[in-house]
């Protein structure tokens, strides 16, 4: 039944899961999807690639070598942009539009194969015609391990989901410092917001029942992957909220969104536009 009901929260999700804005997740498609390709391809041989990729004096190893490099290259830039410019959060927040760059990354990566081929083999059709042919045999081939690494990233996500109420409590963040020094522990349900401050950031926590802060030599990006992984969201350029403690979403006029926390001594923390949705649908 456990594994019933993960199965449709994996098929009922709408947003993006922090798990897969991780940098770990990003590192995992850049290695996996272009050696599933050179090792499918050099196995297998499908669609008569062998016969296509032999012509000329080049042998179909070196070419498949060189469009598994054009994938590599194509993977590193796309996942860095994702994880270092959070292109898939705000607005372009659903899992239909994280997968709509999936399919993105495949025609781009079969732009560039098809400018490989027409260049080092003499084909006799024309570039389009090269294009979707590239594009429609990299999607088959490259079909499977995207939807295994999907799935296994939102079972993973959804499975931490339907285990939060009985691990969270239990779950510590450790923050060290830019010398990589453990300075603070604290645990995740007890984290009402992070900010920065110039050249630190600093921790709003639960001690009891008062807030407390703790000021740590750091940066916001150094903590952003622990934070998602415990479900500490950002909700703003200059902050990240725990969702636990967020008592109520209200739009003021001119557009501005505010996070009331359930804490009535702190002030309203500001939520950006591209992160509202986000923040609201983990309420």
């Amino acid at each position: 039944m456990s594994t019933l009901n993960t199965m449709q929260g994996i098929l009922q999700t709408k947003t993006v899961p922090a798990k897969f804005m991780l940098l770990t997740t990003q590192l995992l498609y850049i290695l996996v999807i272009p050696f599933f390709f050179l090792c499918f391809v050099a196995i297998y041989k499908p669609f008569d690639l062998e016969s296509i990729l032999s012509k000329g004096s080049v042998s179909f190893t070196f070419n498949i070598v060189m469009i598994m490099c054009i994938l590599l290259v194509v993977m590193i830039v796309s996942r860095l942009t994702v994880y270092f410019t959070g292109l898939l959060k705000g607005a372009m927040h659903s899992m239909g539009w994280y997968r709509t760059w999936c399919a993105f990354e495949v025609v781009v990566s079969a732009f560039f194969v098809a400018m490989y081929v027409q260049l080092i083999m003499d084909t006799g059709y024309p570039y389009l015609e090269v294009m979707v042919r590239s594009t429609y045999y990299l999607a088959l081939i490259l079909f499977i391990p995207y939807i295994v690494i999907d799935l296994a990233i939102s079972l993973s996500s959804a499975k931490d989901k339907t285990d939060m109420p009985a691990d969270q409590s239990d779950s510590k963040l450790r923050f060290y410092d830019t010398r990589h020094t453990l300075k603070f522990v604290v645990s995740a349900d007890m984290v009402l917001f992070i900010r920065p401050d110039e050249n630190y950031i600093v921790i709003n926590y639960l001690d009891g029942d008062k807030a407390k802060e703790y000021e740590l030599r750091s940066s916001m990006k150094s903590v952003e992957e622990m934070c998602l992984e415990n479900n500490i969201l950002r909700c703003h350029r200059s902050y990240f909220i725990n969702p636990q403690h967020i008592k109520a979403l209200r739009k003021e006029r001119e557009n501005v969104i505010l996070a009331e926390l359930d804490i009535p001594a702190l002030a309203p923390i500001p939520v950006s536009k591209r992160y509202y949705e986000d923040i609201a649908a983990s309420l």
